[in-house]
Order: structure tokens, then sequence, then C-alpha cells
């Protein structure tokens, strides 16, 4: 992965890093509702605010990896860091790696101008395969997360007290039985 980066869109690529970076910072903080989003830009304790940690410490890395020499196993830590969070919360699995995708208008903008400039309009596109790749990465790492995420539900809810050998806690069963009885009542009061 960016391997064979050209060396002149490498150089684009490098000083354009900063603005490329915070534009996509601020992608990634628009993929959530507005006052998460606020409170992603404005809080900066890690504690306090750990998904705005997570992204601040994946994407600048990420980036590198993109146009320099990617590790693999370090490239699928970094996305995991990014759509971990987003495996547990209510985004679809378009919608959580769609962050890696947003990436590819801000290089447009800022770096693609340059390069068709330099004649690397071909060593672009193949640059912006490199964002896919990372972009299916994302894919995988994520339903990973919430294979996982399932198969912890799937277990704790094996472990409830309620469920005995294919029959009901006579508890359950009870608190079921009272609500309704209560809804008869009503029905029948109505009447």
């Amino acid at each position: 992965m960016g391997r064979n980066l050209h060396k002149g869109l490498r150089e684009i690529l490098e000083q354009k890093k900063g603005p490329v970076v915070e534009r996509w910072r601020e992608q990634i903080h628009k993929s959530y509702p507005p006052e998460t989003a606020q409170f992603l830009k404005r809080e900066k304790n890690r504690f306090s605010n750990p998904i705005g940690s997570s992204i601040e410490e994946s994407i600048w890395p990420l980036y590198d990896q993109l146009i320099g020499e990617a590790d693999p196993a370090v490239t699928k830590k970094l996305l995991d860091n990014l759509v971990r969070i987003r495996a547990v919360q209510d985004f679809t699995p378009a919608s959580a790696v769609q962050i890696i995708f947003a990436l590819k208008p801000i290089l447009r903008k800022e770096v693609l101008p340059l390069a068709q400039k330099k004649g690397l309009l071909k060593e672009y596109l193949e640059f912006e395969s490199e964002i896919d790749r990372f972009g299916l990465l994302a894919f995988d790492v994520f339903m990973e997360c919430r294979e996982r995420v399932w198969e912890i539900k799937r277990n704790d809810l094996l472990k409830r007290p309620y469920l005995l050998a294919g029959g009901m806690c006579p508890s359950y069963m009870m608190k079921r039985g009272i609500k309704h009885l209560e809804k008869l009542k009503k029905e029948i009061t109505q009447h």
C-alpha cells in the first residue's frame, strides 16, 4: 500500500498533509449528530472525549500509512481505532466506513490540481485506489467488531435467568402473567 507512489505525488501529499487531515477530521466529526460533532471539536480531554481522542490519534498516522510504506498490522490497528466505536453505535456499515472514503473529495480539492499541473493524473488515480483498499479493510474491521458485539449479546442472553432449558423462569412467567391480567382488566373495565 502506497509502496509504488510516484515521488512527485508523494511530495505533494506530504506538502498538503496538514490541510487534508484537518478537513478529514472535520468530515469525520460531521458524520455524528450536530451536538456530538460540536463536543468532539470542543472537548480536548482524552478521558472526557475518548472518541475525539481516538480520531485524533488515528487519522494523522493513518494518512502517513496511506502515503508511505504501509504496514498492514499498523493500518488495521489504526482503522480499528476509528471504526470500533462506530460498530457499537447506530451506524450502518456503509456510514461507519464512509469516513475513509470521505478523504477522496478532500484530496481531489487539495492535491489533484497540483498533481494535474505536474502531469501526475495517472499516478493520482492509482493512489485513490489505495484509499479504496483502506476503505475495504475498514469494512472488514467494522464487521469483525459487529460480530464480536453480537457474540457478546448472544452469550449474555444465554446467561439470562429467565431462560431455563427451553422453558421460562417462574418469576419471569409471574411478572408476565400479572401484566397480562392487568391488560385484560383494563379492557374489561373499558367496556
